[in-house]
């Protein structure tokens, strides 16, 4: 696990234009929940394994 970093709000924007270029040059969809979810740990709120976690449930592992 890594420790959250401050960030400001352009480097979180980065961040999430970044994840989704890398989901959409792999051929998925970037969609509104992935968004907020990138939002989410970019700027620290959530961790990446949180944000997996929380997937794995919702969809029932």
């Amino acid at each position: 696990m890594t420790a959250a970093r401050k960030s400001g709000s352009r480097d979180i924007e980065e961040s999430v234009k970044f994840a989704a270029a890398g989901i959409r040059l792999a051929g998925g969809t970037f969609t509104p929940a992935d968004e907020a979810a990138a939002r989410r740990v970019a700027s620290g709120t959530r961790t990446q394994e949180g944000e997996v976690a929380a997937l794995r449930r919702e969809l029932g592992y």
